[in-house]
């Protein structure tokens, strides 16, 4: 038992296709940057060593996914 009522729930759902969607459209490295930051908890510094990248590098990802993100999901 929840106590959202079913707008939420569908509102919610609908919210997670498209952001599964959009996630597919980044490149593979956005993604891979994006999601260790933001699922994974992983800072910058980590992410480039863990990559092999410059922290530079893993910022510039992080950005143009959250640009291309935001493109494709009105109100994140």
């Amino acid at each position: 038992y929840t106590h959202e009522n079913p707008q939420y729930i569908m509102e919610e759902s609908e919210f997670m296709q498209k952001y599964q969607k959009a996630l597919a459209k980044l490149s593979e490295a956005q993604r891979v940057a994006f999601l260790m930051n933001k699922t994974e908890g992983k800072r910058h510094k980590e992410i480039a060593e863990i990559l092999g990248i410059s922290r530079k590098a893993v910022e510039k990802r992080i950005y143009g996914a959250l640009e291309k993100l935001r493109k494709e999901i009105d109100g994140i």
